[in-house]
C-alpha cells in the first residue's frame, strides 16, 4: 500500500515519472501539473454533497477508494520529486547534446577510469576529465570514451594531458533501433575523444582504494584464466565479475534463447550465496555480530571490484540495508530496501533506467515480491506432497515464475522473443548455480595461496560450467526461440497492472484476515457479479454489438483505410527497402555488410520488421547478387 509510512518508495516513484517524461515527452513536468492542478480546483468548489441514485460505474464512487490509499501528502511528495528528476533529467539532456561540439579541437587533462576495452580496430578507455588548458570548468567530471591506435597503451589510474577532437556518439538510424548515444548515457559516457598528441603526465594518481580495488579485479581476471580453459574462464568471468566481453557471441546468444542470460548479471542470487559462504567461515571465529560487519564491508569492497553495475549495486544495497537492521535491531522492510537502492542509482545517474540490466534485476525483484507467495500457494494445492527436495523444487518454480511475470513483456519488448522452455531451463540453473557460485569463490580465492591446488578445484569446477552449457543447448530444441512482434509501451504496462491486479483480488480472497480496505474491495467484486448477473440479458447485447462494431472497423481498416507504407531501411552499406501495401509486405533488396561476424539479416533487418509490427515477408525481389543488396542468412518468420 502506498502512504507515508513508506516515503522512500513515493519518492522513487516520483522520480520516476519525472525522469520518464524528461526522457519521452521532454518538456518540463511543472506544465503538466499547472493544468491539472487548475481543473481539480475548479471541480472541487462545485461539488455538492447531495444524495443521487445508486450508480456502479461512477467516477465519485471509486475516487475515495484512491483517496483511502494515496494521502494528499503522498501526491505531493511524489509531485516534489517528479519535479526534482524531470529538471535534472532535461539539464543533463542538454548537456549532452551541446557540451561538446563535434569535431571541434579541445586540449585536455584527464584521468584514465578504466582498463583497456579492445575493440575490432582500436582500444578504448574510459577518461574522466579533471580540465582544460584554458581552465574551463564546464567539461570538468565529464566522462569519454578516448580512443587509441592498438599499439598504444595506457594504465588505470595515469594522468594524461590530451589535444584531440571530440566525436558524437551514434544514434538510432532506424526506427526503435539501437541506440548507442542513450546506451552511453547509462554509462555517464558523453561520447569518443580521437586523441592527436598525448602526454602521461602522472602515474596512480587516483584514489589509493580505487587503485587497489582496480587491481584485485585484474589480478582475478589473470587468476580465472590460469586456473581454467578459455571458454569456462570467459564465463566464470561473467558469474563473479560480471565481465561478459570475452564470452564468445554464440554462447552468449545460447544463453538469450534459452532465457538464462541474467545468470550472466551480477544479482541477488550471487550476493545470497556470497552472504552464506562468509556467514559459514567467520561466524564461529568472530561470532555473528561482527559477522554482519564483515559482509558489509566486503560487499562494499565488491560493489568497487565489479565496477557498481546496477544489478549488483541493486542488490548490494539491499542486502547491507537488511543486515544493518540486524545490527541495529530495527525492522526489515524489503520494499523499503529495493525503493532505496533505486533511489540511489536513479539520483548518481538518471539514464540509467535506460539499462537493460536495470530494468530485468528490479523488474524480476519486484515479480519476486508481489507474485512469490500467491505463486507457491498454488503449488502447494496442486502438489500437496512436503519433504524437503520437492518443497525446494516449488519454492524454484515460485520464484522463477514470479520474475518471470514482470520480466517477459519487456524481454518481447527488446528481443522480440518468447521461450517455451524457460521454465524447465531455470529451475535447472537454480538447482546447479549455487555450487557453481561457491566454488568458483573458493577455486579463486585459492589461486592467491596455491595455484596447483586451485587448478585442481578448477577442473571440478569445470564440470559444473560444461554442464551450465548443456543446459544452454535447450536452444537448439523446436520453437525454443518464437519471434514476436513488438509490443506497444502501453500494452506492456496494461499487461503488468492486470498481472498485479489479478494477484491482488487473488490475494483477497486466500487472506484468512482482512483489514477495512480489502473488506470494501472484497464486497465491491461482489457487487459487481451481482450487477453483472443482474443485467446479463442486457450486457449479452452490448457486448455483441460492440463485437460487430470492432469487426467491422477491422473489415474497413484492412480493406479500404490501408495506406501505401514505404521504408527505407538502414542496413549499412547497401540497400533495402520494406513496403506495406494491399495488407502484402515486400522487401526489395536486404542490404549486406563487409564487417564479419555481424549478420544484417539477424541483427538489423528482422528486429526493424518485427518493430514495425509485421511477423511475415510476403515477396522478395533483389535487384543484383552483389554482396552489399543480397541478404544472407535471413530467419524468415512464418
Amino acid at each position: 500500500m502506498i502512504t507515508i509510512k513508506r516515503p522512500i518508495l513515493i519518492a522513487v516513484i516520483g522520480y520516476l515519472i519525472g525522469i520518464l517524461m524528461g526522457l519521452y515527452f521532454k518538456f518540463s513536468i511543472v506544465l503538466f501539473y499547472i493544468p491539472i492542478t487548475a481543473i481539480y480546483l475548479i471541480n472541487k468548489n462545485k461539488i455538492k454533497k447531495t444524495k443521487k441514485k445508486f450508480k456502479l460505474i461512477s467516477f465519485k464512487r471509486y475516487y475515495r477508494y484512491i483517496k483511502i490509499i494515496i494521502k494528499p501528502k503522498v501526491i505531493f511528495l511524489a509531485i516534489i520529486f517528479s519535479i526534482i528528476s524531470n529538471s535534472i533529467i532535461l539539464y543533463q539532456n542538454s548537456n549532452y547534446n551541446n557540451l561538446y561540439k563535434e569535431n571541434q579541437k579541445y586540449n585536455l587533462i584527464a584521468i584514465v577510469v578504466s582498463n583497456k576495452i579492445e575493440k575490432d580496430y582500436n582500444n578504448l578507455y574510459v577518461i574522466k576529465v579533471l580540465n582544460t588548458k584554458n581552465n574551463i570548468k564546464k567539461f570538468k567530471s565529464t566522462k569519454l570514451y578516448l580512443k587509441l591506435n592498438k599499439n598504444q597503451e595506457l594504465e588505470y589510474g595515469e594522468k594524461i594531458l590530451l589535444t584531440g577532437t571530440f566525436e558524437f556518439p551514434n544514434k538510432a538510424s532506424n526506427y526503435k533501433g539501437f541506440d548507442y548515444s542513450n546506451y552511453l548515457k547509462t554509462l555517464k559516457i558523453y561520447g569518443f575523444f580521437n586523441q592527436e598528441k598525448m602526454q602521461i603526465i602522472e602515474k596512480q594518481s587516483l584514489n589509493p582504494f580505487l587503485i587497489y580495488t582496480n587491481k584485485i579485479s585484474v589480478k582475478i581476471g589473470e587468476n580465472i584464466d590460469k586456473i581454467m580453459p578459455k571458454e569456462s574462464a570467459s564465463i566464470v568471468k561473467g558469474l563473479i565479475l560480471g565481465d561478459t566481453s570475452k564470452i564468445e557471441e554464440d554462447i552468449q546468444e545460447k544463453f538469450r534463447t534459452a532465457n538464462i542470460s541474467h545468470i550472466l548479471a551480477i544479482s541477488g542470487m550471487h550476493i545470497s550465496y556470497i552472504i552464506i559462504g562468509i556467514d559459514l567461515i567467520s561466524r564461529k571465529i568472530f561470532g555473528k555480530r561482527k559477522t554482519k560487519f564483515i559482509t558489509i564491508i566486503f560487499l562494499i569492497c565488491y560493489m568497487f571490484i565489479t565496477g557498481f553495475s546496477p544489478s549488483i549495486v541493486r542488490a548490494s544495497i539491499m542486502a547491507i540495508i537488511l543486515i544493518s537492521s540486524g545490527i541495529f535491531y530495527t525492522k526489515k522492510d524489503t520494499i523499503t530496501s529495493i525503493s532505496l537502492s533505486m533511489l540511489i542509482l536513479l539520483i548518481y545517474n538518471p539514464y540509467i533506467i535506460l539499462s537493460l540490466g536495470f530494468q530485468f534485476s528490479y523488474l524480476g525483484t519486484i515479480g519476486i515480491i508481489v507474485f512469490r507467495s500467491n505463486i507457491l500457494k498454488i503449488l502447494n494445492n496442486i502438489c500437496k506432497i512436503h519433504n524437503n527436495i520437492i518443497d525446494k523444487i516449488k519454492e524454484i518454480i515460485a520464484v522463477t515464475t514470479s520474475a518471470q511475470i514482470m520480466i517477459l513483456p519487456v524481454m518481447i519488448y527488446h528481443f522480440n522473443t518468447i521461450g517455451i522452455y524457460t521454465l524447465i531451463t531455470n529451475v535447472c540453473i537454480s538447482i546447479i548455480i549455487g555450487p557453481i557460485i561457491i566454488f568458483s569463490f573458493i577455486a579463486i580465492s585459492m589461486s592467491f595461496i596455491n595455484i596447483k591446488i586451485a587448478k585442481m578445484l578448477a577442473k571440478i569446477l569445470n564440470i559444473g560450467i560444461k554442464l551450465l552449457l548443456q543446459i544452454s543447448e535447450i536452444s537448439k530444441l523446436p520453437l525454443s526461440k518464437i519471434y514476436v512482434a513488438t509490443p506497444k509501451i502501453y500494452m506492456v504496462v496494461i499487461y503488468m497492472l492486470i498481472a498485479i491486479l489479478l494477484n491482488f483480488i487473488y490475494s483477497i480472497y486466500k487472506k484468512p484476515h482482512l483489514n477495512n480496505t480489502s473488506k470494501r474491495i472484497k464486497n465491491l467484486i461482489a457487487l459487481l457479479k451481482f450487477k453483472i448477473i443482474e443485467n446479463r440479458v442486457k450486457l449479452k447485447k452490448i457486448i455483441y454489438k460492440l463485437l460487430v462494431i470492432i469487426f467491422a472497423i477491422i473489415i474497413i481498416n484492412k480493406s479500404f483505410l490501408h495506406k501505401l507504407q514505404i521504408y527505407f531501411v538502414d542496413v549499412g552499406q547497401g540497400d533495402c527497402t520494406f513496403i506495406v501495401a494491399n495488407n502484402k509486405t515486400i522487401l526489395i533488396d536486404g542490404g549486406g555488410s563487409s564487417v564479419k561476424n555481424f549478420d544484417v539479416g539477424k541483427n538489423t533487418l528482422l528486429p526493424y520488421i518485427l518493430d514495425r509490427g509485421y511477423t511475415k515477408i510476403d515477396y522478395i525481389f533483389i535487384s543484383h547478387f552483389d554482396d552489399d543488396h543480397v541478404l544472407r542468412n535471413f530467419i524468415f518468420i512464418k
